[in-house]
């Protein structure tokens, strides 16, 4: 049996989430405690200033935060450097995912437009999908919270060429309801990141996809490493506005381009928890 504190989470972390899934895989046999002291693992985030012992505890770090290493000793980050075997890359994307085993508590007390979604199974992102382009009689669709810079430039840019619908407390307009029951209508989804950092991928660019759009995204140029560049449009690729709205204009009007793009699988090959799960598992 492992004791595992859990500190400076966000409110309902290791509540029928990703990360309470991920550690039940880790060990077979867990206890909670709010002691930090008797356990024998801590797990630490970036919502709070506990301090703990350095040597015993893990940060579990999905924001665009490096890992310090001054009040832990290792993390799962988005990074890509292992900081000498310190931390291992475990992208905010791969809480999306319905691993086997995996069944998600719902969550109904939001105040943003985070957690209506149903979990994504794998094979959704990894196989060629079939376009029904009678389905989409809409064109454009922004969901989000926060009016990050790059985010608004690239709506005003696309929206002079044709008007994006949004959604989402930056818009006043929020969304109380999974983006799926919405996306299928549109064409297109405009999900850049809220902010860019190599390695940096959270869940906007598969919940796009699995919405049944092409994805408009802007984030890490490493994007590709994660992900299938041909199933989606990367303003990165360009970083000319007047460039790439051009380019989504010749996918909104030509279907054959469109549907190149649409039915490519988003993911080539299926991601792995087995390397993330030994690394917690040698800590203890």
């Amino acid at each position: 049996m492992k004791k595992i504190s859990v500190v400076n989470f966000w409110e309902g972390a290791f509540d029928g989430d990703f990360l309470e899934y991920f550690f039940t895989r880790c060990f077979d046999d867990i206890t909670y405690t709010h002691n930090t002291h008797e356990a024998d693992l801590v797990i630490t985030s970036v919502f709070g200033n506990v301090y703990t012992d350095p040597a015993k505890t893990l940060a579990v770090i999905g924001e665009n935060i490096r890992p310090n290493f001054i009040n832990y000793s290792h993390s799962l980050s988005f990074d890509y450097d292992t900081y000498g075997g310190r931390n291992y890359r475990l992208p905010l994307w791969y809480y999306r995912l319905a691993w086997d085993g995996f069944e998600q508590k719902p969550r109904h007390d939001n105040h943003n437009n985070h957690g209506y979604e149903q979990l994504i199974p794998i094979k959704n992102l990894t196989r060629y999908r079939s376009l029904d382009i009678k389905s989409k009689d809409k064109f454009c669709a922004l969901i989000a919270n926060n009016p990050e810079g790059l985010r608004i430039n690239l709506f005003h840019s696309i929206s002079q060429y044709k008007q994006v619908d949004g959604y989402g407390n930056m818009f006043r307009n929020p969304l109380r309801k999974s983006k799926f029951a919405i996306l299928p209508e549109y064409k297109f989804c405009l999900c850049p990141e809220n902010s860019i950092y190599d390695g940096y991928v959270t869940e906007k660019l598969i919940d796009a996809y699995a919405g049944l759009t092409v994805p408009i995204y802007s984030g890490t140029m490493s994007v590709d490493c994660d992900f299938n560049e041909k199933a989606f449009l990367n303003y990165m690729n360009t970083k000319n506005m007047e460039h790439f709205v051009e380019g989504i204009s010749m996918f909104d009007t030509n279907l054959e381009l469109y549907q190149r793009i649409y039915e490519q699988p988003l993911l080539l090959e299926e991601p792995k928890l087995d390397d993330a799960i030994a690394f917690v598992r040698s800590l203890v």
